[in-house]
């Protein structure tokens, strides 16, 4: 990632946990090792996941919409929840219990009237992954894929488009959770209450006074008034978790990266940025995974779409992508009407199709594996689009036209930028029917 949105988060790591696979020889269920070479490694880190600012986002607000942190002065409540001194201080309105950890001030309620009527209902999405895991650049091509932009600030807001970090309900603030011992991925330190009667208001068309977690100071800042708007996007570790939230989604998506792609991350920034070792690196994976593996890992069988990454056939640093749509899900599936092969470079690239288990849940995959031929880029990408079906895009051409917009883009000549651009597409096409419904 870009290094200012590197440093605004920590990245959380795990060993990927698979679903048995009935049909494809273990595919989806193969689990990858730690030992890769550190060369390969960072060629890899360099090569995938990352995309420009684009049009919908100004290069000043970048950092927004997935760091979304808290500016002005930033002073510690100096409490721990639960403590004696926080229990003290606890208080409860129309219901919902007010942590004091959330820095609220007297006069304040979770939920308020909403300045304006805006018409709708608001669509409600959901974007879980563990840290680190590419949320930015996939929200940049929903913006995209709707027109529009967002603006500056701790939450990122527009016109029709918020997006809420859910960093925002960690019940404790750093210092806080160093007391408890525990992580921030631990159910224990989220507001989850709080978390989903929110959402549940401004999908009702009400006003909350949201909590602030500040990433630059740790601390828990005064809560924000946050209006509703038109799409409403969750995102962070756990917008999957809680059955309250989960029940307010219109669409639950996950990224689903495996570990040997997770640890190029990972040594990319760590080794580059912060001079740390590769035993460093492992050793900070492995401590947070028993968490990310009970805590957030899980709700991918709950999830509408999965965006998943593997190492290629053919061997890192290539990809292969997988888009896993559950079958009669909130999810408008894609279909390919044949496999491809595209040649011309190395590796070249497979498209193919074909139904699975996933958890239990019957699912159709689209999966790309390699890369197209940036030399002959937007040919390739046309033989793609002709080949789908179900991608209701707006023009023909629509989905190579995005792609060739990204075409600086390390990640636009795998899957990444392809199948991301499919599901800000479908997430399009949700608003639009979900609009008119309501009409």
């Amino acid at each position: 990632l870009d290094s200012r949105l590197a440093r605004a988060r920590s990245f959380d790591f795990s060993i990927d946990r698979a679903p048995t696979d009935r049909s494809r020889s273990g595919s989806m269920a193969r689990s990858h090792s730690l030992l890769l070479p550190l060369a390969a490694l960072v060629f890899l880190g360099q090569r995938a996941f990352i995309a420009p600012r684009t049009p919908g986002l100004r290069s000043s607000d970048a950092r927004h919409l997935v760091a979304l942190r808290a500016g002005g002065n930033s002073v510690s409540t100096g409490l721990t929840w639960p403590s004696p001194e926080a229990e003290a201080k606890l208080r409860e309105v129309d219901g919902i219990k007010l942590y004091p950890t959330h820095a609220w001030t007297d006069d304040m309620k979770p939920v308020v009237p909403a300045s304006k009527d805006i018409g709708a209902t608001p669509v409600v999405i959901g974007v879980a992954a563990d840290s680190g895991c590419g949320k930015s650049t996939f929200l940049r091509r929903i913006l995209g894929a709707l027109g529009t932009e967002v603006s500056s600030g701790h939450t990122a807001i527009g016109d029709m488009m918020t997006v809420v970090c859910l960093d925002d309900y960690h019940t404790n603030d750093r210092a806080g959770r160093k007391a408890t011992g525990l992580t921030a991925l631990d159910a224990r330190e989220n507001d989850f209450a709080l978390m989903g009667a929110q959402i549940e208001a401004l999908k009702k068309g009400k006003a909350v006074y949201k909590p602030i977690y500040n990433h630059d100071s740790g601390f828990k800042d005064l809560p924000e008034l946050l209006q509703p708007n038109k799409v409403m996007v969750f995102e962070g570790l756990h917008p999957i978790y809680d059955e309250k939230a989960r029940s307010q989604l219109d669409l639950g998506i996950y990224i689903d990266i495996v570990n040997d792609v997770k640890f190029a991350w990972k040594v990319q920034r760590d080794v580059q940025e912060r001079g740390w070792t590769e035993q460093q690196v492992r050793d900070d994976i492995n401590k947070r995974l028993p968490d990310f593996s009970k805590y957030v890992d899980p709700q991918k069988a709950n999830a509408d779409v999965i965006l998943r990454y593997e190492p290629s056939d053919q061997g890192l640093p290539y990809l292969k992508v997988k888009l896993i749509q559950k079958k009669g899900g909130a999810f408008p599936m894609i279909t390919l009407k044949k496999d491809l092969t595209l040649k011309g470079s190395k590796p070249g690239a497979t498209l193919k199709m074909y139904d699975d288990d996933w958890f239990g849940s019957a699912v159709t995959v689209v999966e790309m594996d390699g890369e197209i031929d940036m030399d002959n880029m937007e040919a390739q990408l046309k033989m793609i689009e002709e080949n789908m079906e179900g991608l209701n895009a707006k023009s023909k051409g629509e989905l190579t036209e995005a792609m060739l917009k990204l075409k600086s883009s390390p990640g636009s000549q795998n899957g990444t930028g392809l199948l991301q651009t499919v599901i800000a597409m479908k997430v399009r096409e949700i608003y639009e029917k979900l609009s008119r419904q309501a009409a």
